[in-house]
């Protein structure tokens, strides 16, 4: 058995570096690295298609080149095809769950994947852009080590949109879509950014189509204030419950901070991944689309989290993330605990440096919780 027995998980939104950050536990000795673990292609996986799609052929700008993203797979794969124990809806479904819910099914299927790695003596490694929502609940069931990638929210927005090969949405701005329009408690901010009530019932390709045919010419604003409301219920749900946070804007520009990054992740699980290859991509060439600012600003107070975001308890993170849209607002006043978690994380790879005060996510979770699945 490896010395480092933690399962890991790797948690991020979409387009968030979370493939290099695989990658780069991938190139680690006596690692399973699953990529995208509750992605719904795994329903249909196949001994014939593991190997069809590499970051080479994937048009999605990955790095690692012509090796198959889904290669650990082939250890669970099930004789009728796809993975054992996966079913398509978990990709979606239950996206926010609560720490406390049952979800038997879900915990079978990463008990599968954990169990395989481990029975090879390997360190299981899950990395997948679906569950910041799920930190918690993940967390209570697998212990493990809890890693959270995020990203400046606007780079982050305009790296799929600028993936559109043509006046339609992307299957990222589509899954953003779905997710908003089945946010428990937030009908109303569903209603208003999209225009439209959708239904939760049903397969999530029939979901996704749903969305897809009333929103397929919307203007660039619905997709990034969408997307902007995903963004903030996911890091409400998830800087509470991770144990490192990881601005991967920083990780690629100051080679002191990815140093200490590899450090507190050994301290934490007992690999040390190197990020020293890290490169920030260039800044997307075209303005975004939509007057962000405004529409940031529009998002947050639809959903009433102006004090999750600048209050006196407000995580330093989010501050930084969304400064530019909030340039004319004052943050409140930053508690003692605060700054000294400020500055411990500056000393321990950021550990604590985006972790958020408690009682401010609290709150804000408190009105935007679970989902309608």
């Amino acid at each position: 058995m490896p010395s480092h027995t933690k399962t890991v998980f790797v948690h991020s939104g979409w387009r968030c570096s979370s493939t290099y950050v695989w990658s780069r536990f991938r190139a680690l000795p006596g690692v399973r690295a699953y990529y995208e673990p509750w992605h719904e292609q795994l329903a249909r996986l196949t001994a014939n298609t593991i190997d069809v799609e590499t970051p080479d052929n994937s048009g999605l700008r990955h790095p690692g080149g012509a090796d198959p993203y889904l290669r650990e797979f082939e250890v669970v794969l099930d004789p009728a095809d796809g993975v054992r124990r996966f079913q398509p809806g978990f990709a979606l479904d239950r996206f926010w769950i609560e720490p406390e819910a049952s979800d038997l099914a879900q915990q079978a299927y990463v008990e599968e994947l954990v169990g395989a790695a481990r029975a090879r003596g390997e360190t299981p490694i899950l990395a997948c852009c679906r569950t910041l929502g799920r930190v918690g609940w993940l967390k209570r069931r697998f212990g493990g080590f809890h890693v959270a990638l995020i990203r400046d929210p606007v780079q982050q927005w305009l790296s799929f949109y600028s993936l559109r090969k043509r006046p339609r949405p992307t299957y990222f701005e589509l899954c953003h879509y779905v997710l908003l329009s089945e946010m428990a408690g937030c009908a109303e901010v569903s209603r208003t950014l999209l225009g439209h009530d959708f239904d939760a019932a049903g397969t999530l390709d029939a979901r996704i189509a749903a969305v897809r045919r009333r929103l397929k010419r919307a203007p660039a604003s619905v997709s990034f204030q969408a997307f902007l409301a995903v963004w903030l219920r996911s890091y409400l749900k998830a800087l509470p419950e991770a144990d490192l946070v990881v601005d991967v804007d920083r990780l690629a520009r100051d080679q002191a901070y990815a140093r200490r990054v590899e450090a507190a992740i050994e301290a934490g699980c007992g690999l040390r991944p190197d990020f020293s290859d890290c490169r920030a991509p260039a800044p997307h060439g075209i303005a975004p689309p939509v007057a962000w600012r405004k529409a940031a600003r529009e998002v947050v107070d639809l959903m009433d989290l102006h004090g999750a975001i600048v209050g006196p308890e407000a995580p330093p993170i989010l501050f930084r993330k969304l400064a530019p849209a909030f340039a004319a607002v004052t943050p409140g006043p930053v508690g003692g605990m605060t700054k000294l978690g400020e500055a411990l994380g500056g000393l321990m790879g950021g550990a604590m440096v985006a972790r958020a005060p408690a009682k401010a996510y609290a709150a804000a979770a408190t009105r935007t919780d679970g989902s309608r699945r």
